[in-house]
């Protein structure tokens, strides 16, 4: 039975039942009466909890955990639609309450049975997306609940091979929120955020999205309070969460100081390719941000412990940074905020963000690369370098040449590169949009390699040091790789804002 007295709601949290209870019931009314009969048992033992207004035995009965049936009734509250957030509310496409649809069948084949074609999406977070989108087709969400008037930025998370036109609505097309132009993106599964702001009363809505034109892909859309932002998020770009379905941050480094527990500067160079040394002074905290320098001055030989070899002298210093041995990583997620120098100043250098092992027994080279480069400042190198016994890099290609310099617009300007790494494959992106994938089946020589390759290529399956570093290449590979160093000027300095490591939670890091 349930209490014969219905005091409890004056007890503790009394108030926040009250205020939710309102909204709740309004949601509710156009709801099944199971689901209604339901979801205001889970609201009422919630609140009976609340104040031990239900005898020990039942809640026992019930749950066996006070803490968790409390817990159970805002979880059950959000699943069944209310935003527990007045600052956003999400809604991932396939999960739409009523649809138009051009043609029948899922042709996706996947998460329901009705006529929108819905597949898996590899975007960041996983999940399903909606595609092959027809001009004139629809979808609605219900219970859009916008707290207070004033404006909101509307996100759509979207991908088209040869771009397309969206539209968003409220309430059936009576409230037109306009138009979202949505780019070429280069693939169904390279991602991206369009965006506007927009003016909202108060109240509650149905949200629409118009498909303008045809061809492309639709995986969320977010309406978020203008000015909301998470304070605990580092400042990247538009619609980053810094959250990832099947991962966790386990490191989120923002260079107020070098932690020394986490962090060594290097003290080694780039084999012959380069002509500077790693140097302590190349590596420096300013303002928030990791500076790596290059210096225009003399470095006598001495012993690297990096290299475990003496080393020859140098006319430049540059810097490297690099995790500590007990602090390696094997598969996840890598986030780094950059900024090349300015064009204006650097034409020859490579500024870089990468994993990297070179060891063992066969020693194996496993290197995955970000690089920035002087001689191409609107590109990216993306790179997996793998050898086994081999000394320079020449001698990797047998393994193949994996690298691809992608156009990305300015790299002297701050951007979020990230790597995802698992045990199927890589994945870059740049700004939240993917712009390469490598998969293991692509590159293990089945049927055949791809040339220069003649050898079969692992994924990196090894734990691994994380490094930064920033240097200028030899007059030999500097039109190749690099660029030209004739127009820079020292010092020389390349930025990182902040790096974040995310564990791929079906491998677990230690030590973290």
């Amino acid at each position: 039975m349930l209490p014969q007295k219905w005091d409890f709601f004056i007890g503790k949290g009394s108030i926040i039942f009250l205020i939710f209870l309102l909204r709740f019931l309004v949601f509710l009314s156009d709801k099944p009466p199971i689901v209604i009969a339901a979801a205001l048992y889970i609201l009422v033992l919630a609140a009976a909890t609340e104040s031990n207004s239900l005898p020990n035995s039942r809640v026992i009965i019930i749950m066996n955990n006070v803490t968790l049936l409390k817990k159970s009734a805002w979880v059950a509250l959000a699943c069944l639609g209310l935003s527990t957030s007045a600052g956003a509310v999400v809604f991932q496409a396939e999960n739409y309450n009523a649809f138009y649809d051009t043609t029948p069948g899922n042709t996706g084949g996947a998460y329901r049975g009705d006529a929108v074609d819905i597949e898996a999406t590899s975007d960041t977070g996983g999940g399903y997306n909606v595609g092959w989108i027809a001009q004139g087709e629809w979808l609605a969400y219900n219970n859009l609940t916008i707290p207070t008037s004033g404006n909101y930025t509307v996100r759509m998370r979207v991908a088209s091979a040869s771009g397309a036109t969206a539209s968003v609505d409220l309430n059936g097309g009576a409230i037109q929120l306009g138009s979202f132009a949505i780019p070429a993106t280069g693939g169904w599964q390279n991602w991206t955020t369009v965006s506007r702001t927009v003016n909202l009363n108060a109240g509650t809505y149905s949200l629409g999205v118009f498909a303008q034109t045809a061809n492309w892909n639709f995986n969320w859309i977010e309406v978020v309070a203008e000015g909301t932002n998470n304070p605990n998020l580092p400042t990247a770009y538009s619609g980053y969460t810094g959250v990832y379905s099947g991962y966790t941050l386990k490191l989120d480094e923002r260079f107020n100081s070098l932690n020394t527990a986490i962090w060594a500067k290097g003290d080694g160079a780039v084999g012959g390719e380069s002509i500077c040394r790693f140097q302590p002074q190349g590596v420096q905290i300013v303002n928030g941000n990791l500076e790596l320098v290059v210096r225009n001055e003399y470095v006598p030989g001495s012993y690297s412990y990096d290299h475990k070899s003496e080393k020859g002298p140098y006319n430049y210093s540059c810097g490297e940074l690099r995790t500590v041995p007990s602090k390696r990583i094997k598969y996840g997620r890598i986030e780094a905020r950059i900024k090349a120098p300015a064009r204006s100043v650097a034409t020859g250098y490579i500024s870089s963000l990468f994993t990297y092992k070179h060891e063992g027994s066969p020693r194996e080279w496993e290197e995955i690369d970000v690089e920035l480069e002087g001689g191409r400042p609107d590109k990216f190198q993306a790179n997996l370098i793998y050898g086994v016994n081999v000394v320079d890099w020449n001698g990797t290609r047998q393994w193949g040449a994996w690298e691809h310099k992608i156009d990305i617009a300015p790299a002297d300007q701050w951007r979020v590169y990230a790597i995802d790494w698992t045990p199927t494959g890589i994945k870059w992106f740049v700004d939240g949009v993917l712009v390469k994938t490598l998969n293991q089946d692509w590159i293990d020589c089945n049927p055949s390699c791809v040339p220069p390759q003649v050898s079969y290529t692992p994924i990196p399956n090894d734990l691994t040091e994380l490094m930064m570093n920033f240097w200028i290449p030899n007059d030999g590979i500097q039109d190749a790789f690099g660029g030209n160093k004739y127009g820079n000027v020292y010092p020389m300095v390349t930025q990182y804002d902040w790096v974040r490591i995310y564990q791929l939670n079906s491998h677990p890091l230690t030590n973290w």
